[in-house]
């Protein structure tokens, strides 16, 4: 049993990556490879992304509403808002909070300018994110959680694009970390990123003792897929240079 979740993790957490990274990488300006941003179009998008979560969140039903989805909502909308102490308390005890608070967040340090960082926040809760999908057996929360990154992803994944060396740093961070810490967050949080949470009552999860072995594969399947992904990366570069 185990050695067959093993090959289905890997096979989903190295597609998902490569589906993931290239969520993150859409049109942006950028100048000396410094994102320029127009903040006023985030604005619109962040607020047209909160409008449809929380049209959603109020037909949940069953084990789906009783995750409080809401209460992550409302923090990732005061982190978009720039609530200092919210802002604050979230990186006092970042594992206490699912990936899209650590995205949202992500954003916001990238916009002061703080790149490297965001990118660890924000690569950290998108490996989180997939490795809760993988907890889940409804598949369409891997769909779900490329849609997440497409929102929160946009502008640090084409700077990460753009600057390969350091993310090949961050992602090496994000792994050794991520191996040692302990999370607080209720993983089935993802649930909610399915098609399943629109009509149905009942979560469907892989059994708790699994999900370190989740946890393990979905990191060594991340490793191979972002090893793929940066070599294409630097083929490209190395072609534009001749």
């Amino acid at each position: 049993m185990k050695k067959a979740l093993s090959k289905i993790l890997m096979f989903s957490v190295i597609s998902g990556f490569a589906l993931a990274f290239a969520a993150g990488c859409v049109s942006q300006t950028y100048k000396n490879g410094v994102p320029v941003a127009d903040e006023d179009e985030d604005a619109v998008k962040s607020r047209e992304a909160f409008k449809e979560i929380s049209r959603v969140i109020n037909s949940y039903k069953g084990e789906y509403a009783d995750l409080h989805f809401e209460k992550t909502e409302k923090i990732m909308q005061e982190i978009a808002a720039g609530d200092v102490d919210t802002i604050k308390e979230v990186m006092n005890d970042p594992d206490r909070y699912p990936p899209p608070v650590l995205m949202s967040y992500a954003v916001q340090v990238f916009r002061s300018g703080n790149y490297e960082t965001a990118m660890f926040w924000y690569y950290t809760a998108q490996l989180r994110a997939r490795s809760d999908a993988n907890k889940s057996l409804d598949r369409t929360t891997h769909q779900g959680v490329t849609e997440l990154s497409k929102v929160y992803g946009a502008e640090i994944g084409n700077f990460a694009k753009l600057n390969p060396e350091k993310l090949e740093i961050t992602m090496k961070q994000v792994l050794e970390w991520d191996k040692t810490a302990v999370r607080k967050y209720n993983p089935k949080w993802v649930a909610v990123m399915g098609s399943e949470a629109r009509v149905g009552t009942k979560i469907r999860f892989i059994p708790e003792d699994q999900y370190a072995l989740a946890d393990s594969e979905t990191r060594r399947g991340w490793e191979q897929g972002f090893q793929a992904a940066l070599r294409q990366l630097k083929e490209r570069q190395a072609e534009k240079a001749e």
